[in-house]
């Protein structure tokens, strides 16, 4: 019987280990998408009510006053 060093013939793979945030880092950058969405929030809802108001005020419609002012935006506020 022969002996095979497979160690030569076996290629190896260099791991790539995923850079891990530190906890405030990710503190930090979840506290500013918050702030972003507040802000897209703020807006949305600014736009909405304009809308509102340029109806005459009539209610029931407030779905899609949202929706039109989101779309107008260029996005949409999404909960978790």
């Amino acid at each position: 019987m022969r002996d095979t060093n497979f160690s030569r013939t076996t290629t190896q793979r260099a791991v790539a280990t995923p850079r891990t945030s530190s906890a405030s880092e990710q503190t930090g950058q979840m506290a500013q998408a918050f702030k972003r969405a507040a802000a897209d929030h703020a807006d949305i809802a600014q736009r909405a009510y304009e809308l509102y108001e340029q109806r005459g005020r009539q209610d029931g419609r407030d779905l899609e006053d949202w929706l039109k002012a989101e779309r107008e935006l260029g996005g949409a506020v999404h909960y978790a």
